[in-house]
């Protein structure tokens, strides 16, 4: 699901249920598409409340403002959906929200959704949310697609190489080495358990020290049932990041050690390894034809590419969701009560 832009963004404060106006509400604005509505002072406060609170700040006039005319916009944009028969169902939307979680983490809740969200600038339920963005992916799919196609044409070859000529300050592969590791995990282990797989581990540098050759046969070889497991390849880059991941045990001897070399067994938190540097391969600034650092199936040049397209994508979004909003504003009747924005 492509991210939205600003005003969809904000505009998801007016998809919040709306209350029943009392004789003795004072209308913050009145606007009509299809059919005319108003919006309160007292849903306007609720809405500016809500910010208030979660940002920790007084909000102006101007600001708002800013809130009345973002409330206005999404419920034009619903009005617009309805007179479109621009719809989406339940399912999509229970769909959509799960796999938001689901990016979080395994085992993220509803309340960790809500308050990622909260950090990126929305404050309404998820779900609420989700819809609005589903409605407008709706929209360009049905009445934007022509458009769209062509606008985001493949990169021409002079935009890949302009991108590349800005990027290239970045573009440098860091001093890598390839290796394969012999493991035993023994996070969650008892005692006894911990102590084993030491054993085994010691066992089984003891039997490369003696005889380097048998790495790959070892390699092979583990599984669950042998008491340890091995990854035959990786790339380990020497940045700070690769360093935090794996530790500094793990990482300084792994680079310590010369090509073909085995290291003894490393200790780490999380367990026993055995590692040889099968490969070195020296910093270098990459090229279009490279391949991109932690994806040895992706060349510089289709990352570039990708990047430029998701770019003309975002700003197509952008200037359609634009479009749109000044498009229903110019349609729709609207009048806003200045006089009462302020309390």
């Amino acid at each position: 699901m492509k991210k939205m832009t600003t005003w969809l963004m904000v505009f998801t404060f007016a998809a919040m249920p709306l209350f029943a106006q009392t004789s003795i509400d004072k209308p913050a604005a009145t606007f009509k598409l299809t059919r005319q509505e108003v919006i309160s002072v007292r849903q306007l406060r609720a809405d500016i409340d809500r910010l208030e609170n979660a940002t920790g700040a007084k909000l102006t006039v101007d600001q708002r403002k800013d809130v009345l005319d973002a409330r206005i916009n999404s419920m034009l944009f619903l009005q617009f959906c309805e007179r479109e028969k621009i719809s989406v169902s339940d399912a999509q939307v229970n769909a959509a929200v799960a796999q938001l979680r689901s990016q979080l983490g395994s085992n993220a809740t509803d309340a960790d959704l809500e308050k990622s969200l909260r950090a990126s600038g929305v404050f309404v339920d998820p779900a609420i949310y989700v819809r609005q963005r589903l409605l407008f992916e709706m929209y360009v799919r049905t009445q934007k697609q022509d458009e769209m196609k062509t606008v985001l044409k493949a990169p021409t070859a002079d935009e890949i190489l302009k991108a590349y000529d800005l990027a290239k300050v970045s573009l440098v592969r860091p001093d890598t080495i390839r290796i394969g590791v012999i493991y035993a995990d023994t996070k969650g282990k008892s005692d006894a358990d911990i102590a084993k797989a030491k054993d085994l581990m010691n066992g089984i540098s003891t039997a490369l020290k003696a005889n380097p050759s048998k790495f790959d046969e070892y390699v092979l070889r583990a599984s669950e049932s042998a008491g340890y497991k091995a990854i035959p390849s990786l790339y380990l880059e020497k940045t700070q990041q690769s360093k935090s991941i794996f530790g500094d045990a793990f990482f300084n001897a792994a680079f310590q050690a010369k090509t073909g070399e085995i290291t003894p067994v490393i200790q780490t938190p999380t367990g026993f390894r055995i590692v040889r540097v099968n490969e070195f391969i020296a910093q270098k600034q990459l090229t279009l034809s490279d391949p991109v650092p932690g994806n040895q199936n992706l060349t510089v040049q289709e990352f570039l590419a990708m990047q430029l397209a998701s770019e003309k994508e975002q700003t197509f979004l952008n200037k359609t969701e634009a479009d749109l909003i000044d498009s229903l504003r110019k349609e729709a009747t609207i009048k806003v009560y200045a006089e009462n924005l302020t309390w």
